[in-house]
């Protein structure tokens, strides 16, 4: 059965599933990463479209569960951290939604 993150991240961004079609069956923390990696892809390409993936896992984020809350810190913004260097840091805050922002760097400072 689909989560709602799940169901939420393929609805509204299918791209990021394209090139691994099989999403059954994945959990919620492997979705998150795919879709991270996908959000990095969009940085790297300088995508007009970067900014989308935040808003919806801002969205995800404010209203989700504890669960929900958990896999984003753990899995989408860990694999954004993994790529994060001091000069990229102040570009990647900016495509953030504000409340994101504190999410995010609570998350560096922790890990």
């Amino acid at each position: 059965m689909e989560t709602r993150i799940q169901k939420t991240l393929k609805q509204w961004c299918p791209k990021a599933f394209v090139e691994d079609a099989v999403t059954e069956g994945k959990s919620d923390y492997e979705i998150l990463e795919q879709f991270a990696r996908y959000t990095l892809s969009l940085i790297q390409d300088n995508k007009v479209s970067v900014k989308e993936p935040f808003k919806i896992v801002n969205m995800l984020y404010q209203n989700g569960s504890l669960h929900d809350k958990n896999a984003i810190e753990n899995e989408f913004f860990s694999t954004i951290i993994k790529e994060e260097s001091p000069g990229s840091l102040k570009s990647h805050l900016k495509l953030m939604p504000e409340n994101l922002k504190k999410i995010y760097l609570k998350t560096i400072l922790e890990n």
